[in-house]
């Protein structure tokens, strides 16, 4: 064998070897996901073999009185680990993120164990015994999720270095996430319960969605302050007409096009008469504020029809809100990235004369960044509106301050041109997390505004430090 024969083998090799380790996270997260719907978690002694799934599904299928906290984080790592998976597939050059990442996934699955130990370490063998093949199967995938950490791997490219992909505003999040699972999980197992989670995906999905809008709104250098005020005036729109009679696909659409028209308007002023957009929307909240108070009265509406209540259905066992914010942000993100539009947001944010000599009409993009804006405050209304039996005459308190909050926090730059849409909904769930967080391990929930406001001014500094660093 030639020497040159021997270097194209061990190319060959080098490259298979590469090829089954971006598989390695998709078929470790298969295992897991199929482990938790399909494989006995335990033996119970009517039921017999019993699925997490069917563990979980009613508390009289819980024979054993084995602790459900915290099995749901075995099913998002599966999820989690298996589009990752598809990412590694897809790119290659992520490798080494992937597995890092992979690796912060498995330590989260693999809360539950002390967790379940801690629980029953003071208690008789009997329940060991009664432990069945799934239990063992998702401990295993777990630890073989960290250990992927270990594996050499090749270097990748300086665009898809490790430092650069685990910088980003989103990565930061998704860790903070991580870190706050782990650790108020281990304090209180209970906030690993399966309604907690869900309940901290579901309770601020409108905050993220809202915050899709302003994130936009953002990005082209301006502000809206008037969007909590908006959100109530379109959802007491929206209840108003399903109580009076209104079809109900109306009733949903009714917010949604007083989204845009609002939108519009404030769009117009801020764009084409040049008022400041921060002084508009200022106008904008007390004129909204003052309709919505003369309109209702301060009463709320009740007796929502029950076909009204969009945000009370579940599909695939996941509530609406939820589907909401996914969707919308995967298609907004998607959106911003790839067409003309979105990237019009950037050139004019980060440079508005720029632009304008690069035949970019600004005012035209600043207005429909507002309509857009409005768009997303009527989905976040119907979603508000039908979470309820009753709406609220007054919009929730501070919810202006917590979709800017969901934004900036996300990584959208408070001067304009920079940011992206994922990074807005991963702060509103974070929100959500330290919220309900703070509940379960007994902190006084009013020190949130407080963190919020750290969040904040942390994120902007880091944001001017960065620009500075640029332009030296």
């Amino acid at each position: 064998m030639t020497a040159a024969t021997s270097q194209a083998a061990n190319k060959r090799i080098k490259q298979a070897n590469r090829n089954l380790q971006t598989f390695i996270p998709l078929l470790l997260g298969l295992v897991m996901f199929g482990a938790y719907m399909l494989l006995p978690f335990v033996t119970q002694p009517e039921l017999g073999a019993t699925t997490i799934p069917t563990l979980t599904a009613e508390r009289g299928n819980n024979e054993v009185e084995v602790m459900t906290n915290g099995l749901r984080l075995l099913w998002f790592a599966g999820i989690a680990v298996i589009l990752m998976g598809v990412v590694d597939l897809i790119k290659p050059e992520l490798d080494r993120t992937i597995a890092i990442l992979t690796t912060l996934t498995g330590l989260v699955a693999l809360v539950y164990y002390p967790v379940f130990w801690m629980d029953y370490r003071a208690e008789e063998a009997t329940y060991f015994s009664q432990i069945n093949i799934g239990f063992w199967v998702m401990l295993g995938v777990s630890l073989l999720m960290i250990a992927q950490i270990a594996i050499p791997r090749p270097p990748a490219p300086r665009y898809y270095e490790v430092s650069r992909q685990l910088g980003n505003q989103e990565t930061v999040l998704i860790l903070g996430m991580v870190a706050l699972l782990v650790i108020v999980g281990i304090i209180n197992p209970r906030y690993l319960s399966e309604r907690s989670l869900l309940g901290i995906l579901q309770n601020n999905a409108y905050v993220a969605v809202a915050a899709i809008g302003m994130s936009m709104v953002i990005i082209t250098g301006n502000i809206d302050i008037s969007v909590g005020s908006l959100i109530a005036l379109l959802a007491v729109i929206s209840g108003r007409l399903a109580t009076n009679g209104f079809p109900i696909a109306i009733a949903w659409s009714a917010p949604l096009v007083c989204g845009v028209l609002i939108g519009a308007g404030i769009g117009l002023l801020v764009a084409y008469l040049r008022i400041p957009s921060i002084v508009v929307t200022l106008a904008m909240l007390s004129i909204l504020k003052g309709i919505l108070i003369i309109w209702t009265g301060g009463e709320r509406v009740t007796d929502l029809p029950d076909a009204f209540k969009l945000a009370q259905w579940d599909f695939l066992g996941i509530s609406m809100p939820i589907w909401f914010m996914i969707v919308l942000t995967i298609l907004a993100l998607l959106w911003m990235r790839y067409s003309q539009l979105g990237r019009s947001f950037y050139a004019v944010g980060g440079n508005a004369e720029a632009a304008h000599l690069s035949g970019i009409n600004e005012r035209v993009v600043v207005l429909q960044a507002f309509m857009l804006n409005g768009l997303f405050a009527g989905f976040a209304a119907l979603l508000y509106a039908t979470q309820f039996q009753i709406i609220q005459a007054t919009p929730p308190p501070f919810l202006e301050l917590n979709i800017i909050t969901a934004s900036v926090i996300g990584g959208v730059s408070i001067l304009g041109g920079t940011g992206t849409i994922l990074g807005g909904t991963l702060a509103a769930i974070l929100i959500s997390a330290i919220r309900s967080g703070m509940v379960f391990i007994d902190v006084d929930p009013f020190w949130l505004k407080s963190v919020q406001g750290l969040l904040i001014l942390v994120t902007v500094l880091v944001d001017l430090f960065r620009r500075r660093r640029q332009r030296v």
